[in-house]
């Protein structure tokens, strides 16, 4: 079976549908991952097929992050075109010849692919996002409302795609060459079915949800085999007790410098050591930090970050990383929640925007993460939270106990081949 894991977004949306592809191909099948052309890389050290898109609308965050709202608002005229753009591109996709197509919702083509094709699609979700229910509300709003509003809460996530829904519209048309009875990618979403892509452990499906709508598990992609740690980042682990680690992803705050400053401090005043991972600029250890994939701060770092005690690292596989850690300090998108959940390493959330703040009350509410931090940090509120979080390591281990027992891809490639098999 052809497979179609067709993704667009951030290192964190485009990763989950590799390791899916990685369960179709042990499964017998030939899955073919499309995504960002900078994330190519995700899929070569399994031997994936990756279909690259162009990645401009990345380029674009990265030119304006911590610019300002002035920048993102100049910024937002450029997007339509890219959009068709991508979507133009995501086109010639339908020469692979697909049995299936499975879509981040990011991507935006997918179900028009399949109508095109006369083939099957599933949306594969990592956070809810177009089923309603009234046990919460949807996990994107801003602002939390009353429980008696839950359900009507589901609406922003139509309005989110909204913007872009005549660009997608004309471009089923012209492109595609196709007709009368165009459907917004909500209301097909909502039809099903989907793949929800997260451990029932972490949030069971509602009462009120169909049973297709039930959640697979994670979405797991375990470091490539060929991996190894810098030895910087090694000797550092070796040289102590576990370290709290601190890394942010692809979020950028108004002050990464402070941030990182109000990490460090708070690891040292609740006696640990902390790794400092940089990713897109969320946290910054200041203009003299190392490059490369790992380094140790040293002595000339920003000041308040240096010394034997810190190690700053751009990345590192958090499947590897994380279970030897003491506590994990994050922003809360659902693929380092995951990663930390299966780790058993206690959590301490700083939401900055989307779902972030729903997880981090989730997680707070299962009792694996202090309450969660919200604005401006200092080192004294960072180190209440890690020692908040380290009374949670046992709850944290009975948690992970349980994941340790599901497989989402494998329940992923069976409701995949199900679907398939019943159209």
């Amino acid at each position: 079976m052809k497979v179609l894991l067709l993704s667009m977004g951030s290192r964190g949306d485009v990763q989950p549908f590799v390791a899916l592809a990685r369960g179709l191909l042990s499964a017998g099948h030939a899955p073919v991952v499309a995504g960002p052309r900078r994330f190519a890389g995700l899929a070569a050290p399994y031997e994936i097929p990756f279909a690259p898109l162009a990645d401009e609308m990345l380029d674009l965050q990265d030119q304006i992050k911590g610019k300002g709202a002035g920048a993102a608002i100049t910024a937002a005229r450029s997007v339509k075109p890219m959009v068709r753009r991508v979507l133009d591109e995501e086109t010639g996709l339908l020469d692979l010849s697909p049995d299936v197509i499975v879509y981040h919702p990011k991507a935006l083509g997918g179900p028009y692919l399949a109508e095109k094709a006369g083939v099957p699609s599933m949306a594969g979700l990592l956070l809810p996002l177009y089923l309603p229910t009234a046990a919460f509300p949807s996990p994107i709003l801003p602002v939390r409302l009353p429980p008696a509003v839950n359900r009507a809460t589901w609406k922003v996530a139509a309005a989110v795609e909204a913007p872009y829904r005549s660009v997608v519209r004309s471009w089923r048309t012209e492109a595609l060459g196709l007709g009368e009875g165009f459907r917004p990618a909500a209301e097909l979403i909502a039809a099903g079915p989907v793949l929800h892509a997260w451990s029932p452990h972490l949030l069971p499906a509602p009462a009120d949800w169909p049973a297709w709508a039930a959640p697979v598990g994670f979405w797991t992609l375990p470091a490539a085999a060929e991996w190894t740690p810098d030895p910087a980042l090694a000797a550092f682990l070796e040289a102590g007790e576990p370290p709290v680690y601190a890394g942010f992803g692809s979020m950028v705050g108004r002050d990464p410098q402070g941030l990182a400053a109000a990490v460090v401090e708070g690891a040292r005043h609740a006696g640990r050591r902390v790794i400092v991972a940089t990713g897109w600029g969320g946290l910054d250890a200041g203009p003299s930090g190392p490059s490369g994939p790992s380094g140790p701060s040293g002595s000339s770092g920003t000041s308040g970050t240096s010394g034997d005690d810190v190690l700053v690292v751009k990345e590192a596989p958090h499947d590897w990383l994380l279970p030897r850690v003491a506590v994990a300090l994050h922003h809360g998108g659902v693929g380092t929640v995951a990663a930390a959940l299966r780790a058993g390493v206690p959590q301490v959330i700083r939401p900055f925007l989307g779902d972030q703040p729903f997880w981090a009350e989730r997680l707070h509410g299962l009792g694996v993460a202090a309450p969660p931090l919200r604005g401006h940090q200092t080192g004294a509120s960072v180190a209440a939270a890690v020692e908040t979080a380290l009374g949670l390591s046992g709850t944290a281990a009975a948690v992970a106990a349980d994941l340790a027992a599901e497989d989402g891809v494998t329940a992923a490639v069976r409701r995949i081949e199900a679907h398939v098999a019943g159209s």
